[in-house]
């Protein structure tokens, strides 16, 4: 198991929440939702699945996308795979995932450049991500220097 998810519930819980967050939130939202893809991530340690959908009309109201935590039957425009501490890392802006890619830590397939486009859109979730976890109260998962 990994440092930071006890299991895969807990994965959920957490970035079900952010995910909502984000994907409500006035200036990321829009420019996500710009992007009109599939994404889906695969994590290991534990083992789970988050979709984002940007291609189709958001589900729920307020939001510019909707998520499915768990494997759902959308097909994804790209995909990527890691372990879930890197993707904590990475969402607290400590990894550089096209780095990440070079060394094998995240394995990509698909429209990998539409997601790339999506980076420097997601950096201001970096200041988010930990405001949630201690939202929370998880805030023993914060990546603290």
């Amino acid at each position: 198991m990994g440092k930071y998810y006890r299991d895969a519930e807990q994965l959920y819980e957490i970035y079900g929440y952010f995910l909502d967050k984000v994907l409500r939130d006035e200036k990321i939202g829009p420019k996500m939702a710009k992007a009109g893809i599939i994404i889906k991530f695969i994590y290991t340690d534990p083992d789970a699945e988050i979709t984002i959908d940007l291609k189709n009309p958001p589900a729920e109201e307020g939001r510019y996308g909707t998520f499915y935590l768990g494997p759902c039957d959308l097909k994804e425009d790209v995909w990527s795979k890691q372990e879930a501490d890197f993707s904590h890392s990475f969402w607290h802006g400590r990894e550089n995932p096209v780095a990440a890619v070079t060394k094998g830590k995240i394995k990509q397939g698909g429209k990998i450049t539409a997601m790339l486009k999506l980076l420097p859109v997601v950096r201001p979730a970096f200041d988010l991500f930990p405001k949630v976890l201690e939202e929370m109260g998880y805030g023993d998962k914060v990546i603290r220097d």
